[in-house]
């Protein structure tokens, strides 16, 4: 019984009230209860019905976002009332001193900030720039900027002011210029020039100019002569983007090594020096990735499959089997 008790005196009809809500309440209750056991007993004895769509029971929970303030961000229009050469910017760099360089279809702008300076070529004048189409920017690790433009490969002395040209393909182009397109270092120094008629090597010491092509006659050169891209791996690997896919790129041979994926390469050839490789499997089920045993077998050279255990990668040398380690 539920009384409500003010100053001393206990009201009745309050009391009945409070009384009848009760009774409806666990009424409700024991209806509800009385459903949902229902319903669990129906679905165990119910078979499954391909067509029945499970329910998921989903707890939602707050997740709280960051909101940036958009008064902080703050975008200035840069134009040729402002300085800039020519509005089509292609390329963009920004070298030790902080200075940003930015390479249109006329000029080479510097931006201090505050204002540009226009660099383009001028007839007559040698230490100009060698053309005015900016195709590359590219800063190396020594901070030197290096500008492809329309004829040469340009290098900026930021003391005079003045670039240095470097002539690409100019022994097989036959007068045509070949623009440099793009343009990496690799951990040795040295740069790599991509262009529309192959891939070049250079040396900013010597200026020595290495070139390399795509031969339809030799599975192992380049898979096209039009070079996208270049860039070195963690691991060292070179790679080479072509307009035809990309390649995997040996600097100390000129082959390329692999050109697609290996679970489409029918062949793959090592060099004298290559007589180290290791190979990597992995199991179709990782529902308990402990419990996987591995088997497998290099077929011309295993007479029968080895057993690995829980290894999952092992190495071959020089035709001979050599057990891995764990730090592999």
């Amino acid at each position: 019984m539920i009384s409500v008790v003010h100053s001393g005196t206990t009201k009745q009809p309050l009391l009945v009230l409070l009384g009848v809500r009760c009774l409806i309440l666990e009424f409700l209750c024991a209806a509800a209860l009385g459903m949902a056991q229902e319903e669990a007993l129906r679905s165990q004895t119910q078979p499954a019905h391909s067509g029945m769509v499970r329910q998921v029971l989903v707890k939602p929970h707050t997740i709280i976002l960051p909101v940036v303030d958009g008064k902080g961000i703050r975008f200035t229009r840069l134009s040729t009332e402002n300085g800039l050469s020519q509005t089509m910017v292609w390329q963009i760099a920004q070298d030790d001193q902080g200075f940003m360089w930015f390479g249109t279809q006329y000029g080479l702008n510097r931006y201090d900030g505050y204002k540009f300076k226009v660099f383009r070529h001028v007839p007559g004048v040698a230490s100009s720039l060698s053309g005015v189409y900016i195709y590359s920017l590219f800063k190396d690790r020594s901070g030197t900027l290096w500008v492809g433009c329309d004829d040469f490969l340009d290098k900026f002395d930021p003391v005079t002011e003045t670039f240095t040209h470097y002539r690409i393909d100019a022994a097989v182009s036959q007068g045509e210029t070949v623009p440099v397109t793009t343009i990496s270092q690799d951990h040795m120094g040295m740069l790599w020039l991509g262009t529309r008629k192959g891939l070049y090597r250079f040396d900013p010491s010597s200026g020595l100019i290495i070139c390399y092509r795509h031969d339809p006659n030799n599975p192992f050169s380049l898979s096209n002569d039009e070079i996208r891209t270049t860039g070195e791996d963690r691991e060292g690997t070179f790679w080479v983007g072509t307009h035809e896919g990309l390649d995997a790129f040996d600097r100390d041979t000129g082959k390329v090594t692999l050109s697609k994926a290996i679970a489409f390469t029918n062949t793959l050839s090592l060099s004298h020096n290559q007589n180290v490789f290791s190979l990597e499997f992995s199991a179709l089920s990782y529902f308990n990735p402990a419990t996987n045993r591995y088997r497998y077998k290099l077929d011309g050279l295993d007479h029968r499959r080895r057993f690995g255990g829980l290894r999952s990668k092992d190495q071959y040398c020089n035709s001979l089997f050599v057990p891995s380690w764990p730090s592999f």
